[in-house]
Formats: structure tokens, sequence, C-alpha cells
């Protein structure tokens, strides 16, 4: 067996396979080989079984994306699909995650929205400057979600809406205690143990960059990118004009 050390030079290199070439950042993400861990469908990872279907979408020029290995919230082979990055902690991504939810029952099965949580904490998002006092718990929260979606990815989206559901953001040990509920505590002590979820966030910081960073929350579209929080009549239209009219 691979030695630890081997294990995390892997995942690592896997990683930066995704973030070197925006021309080719389809490629599969890092998977944590010392915890089961499944794709946004469901499907548990494991060698030698059959790898699911690619589904490639384009967003910031030239950038793809492979549906299936990112955080999902819908199905992956839904007929519209966009990204979203926002801040768990950003009371504008707050506002807007209630938009796409309305969106989202619009759509029913034919929209998923690839999620990507993108910390404004400076210990783990190198484009910002000084962290503000309310997002002192970004980077935890955003870890917690990746791991939960790592690891239970159908719970994912129960996970999500209940981390935007109350006023304001919830606190990172109401986050841990949340997803320990879910996942099990063993179980996420082990992923947060291999920083698959940050090297994650990692990947999700340097496609923040790709798109200008700046203000959260983005939605990303292959040739226009909302900014801010946008009325779920806007985002309709953007997803009409931008995925094709349903």
């Amino acid at each position: 067996m691979h030695s630890q050390m081997t294990v995390e030079r892997l995942i690592f290199f896997l990683t930066l396979c995704l973030l070197i070439d925006s021309s080719v950042a389809a490629q599969q993400s890092p998977k944590a080989t010392e915890v089961t861990s499944k794709d946004s469908s469901g499907q548990t990872e494991s060698e030698g079984s059959a790898k699911p279907e690619r589904r490639i979408i384009r967003i910031v020029g030239d950038t793809k994306l492979d549906v299936r290995q990112w955080a999902l919230i819908g199905k992956p082979d839904a007929k519209y699909v966009f990204v979203e990055m926002f801040d768990y902690t950003c009371p504008h991504c707050r506002d807007l995650h209630h938009e796409i939810d309305a969106v989202l029952k619009k759509y029913g099965d034919n929209l998923a929205v690839i999620t990507l949580p993108v910390p404004l904490n400076a210990t783990c998002n190198g484009h910002v400057g000084t962290t503000e006092a309310q997002h002192r718990d970004a980077c935890a929260v955003a870890n917690y979600a990746i791991a939960v979606w790592r690891l239970e990815p159908k719970k994912f989206h129960e996970y999500h809406n209940w981390l935007f559901q109350p006023t304001h953001a919830r606190t990172a040990a109401a986050a841990r205690k949340q997803a320990m509920d879910i996942v099990g505590e063993e179980p996420l002590k082990e992923m947060l143990d291999t920083r698959l979820p940050q090297k994650f966030i990692t990947s999700h910081v340097n496609l923040y960059s790709k798109a200008g960073g700046g203000s959260l929350p983005k939605i990303l579209f292959p040739n226009i990118t909302l900014v801010g929080n946008v009325g779920a009549d806007t985002l309709t239209d953007a997803i009409e004009r931008q995925l094709g009219n349903p």
C-alpha cells in the first residue's frame, strides 16, 4: 500500500491538474483515498468501478467543469446547469440563495446548480486582504459543507439549505454539529483529516480569481457573470438566454 505521504502527494497532484489549465479544467476532481466518498450523483467511488459519464459545461471564457465532480444541487443530467460562487457567511449570498431556491422550484429536475463556496476569509482565500468579523467562520463552514457533499451528496442540498436558513450565518460550531448529525462524527473527522475539502476550496478560490475576484455572490454562465443579489426574474432570463429556452 502507498504511504500516507504518497497519498497526500497524489491528492495534491490531482488538485493541481484542475487548476493549471482552464481548458482542461473538466478533469476529475481530487479524490479522497482514505475514506469512502461519492460523486455528485451519489455513486460511490471505488478502485476499478466504472466512472460515470462526464457532463462538461463551460464558464468564464474557456474554463470547463465536469458537473459530476463538484458540489451539485440537482441532477447531474439536468438540462440546464449554472455555477454559483458564494460565502455561507455573506448576507448578500444568503439573499441570493432564496432567489435561486425559487428558480430551482420553477425548473424542477431541469435545472442544477454547481455550488462553489468561496470563503471571504484570508485564512483560506489569498485574494482577501482583511477578514471582516462576520466572515470569521467562513473557512470552517465551507470545509464542513464540502465534507458533507463528499460523504453524502444526496444530503448536501439539505445541509446547504440549513446553513442559509437563519437570518444570520451559522457558527462553525453549529455547522460542525449539524454535519456530524448527517454524516457521522468519525467519517467527518476522517474526511477533514485528508484536507480534501480544503483542496476543493483552493480550487474554488482559483476559479473565483479567473472570474475576476471581487464581490460575491457570482452566478457564472458561458458568456456572462451576474454579480450580487439578482432577482429570480433576472436569473430566469439569464438561464433562458444563456442555456436555451425551456
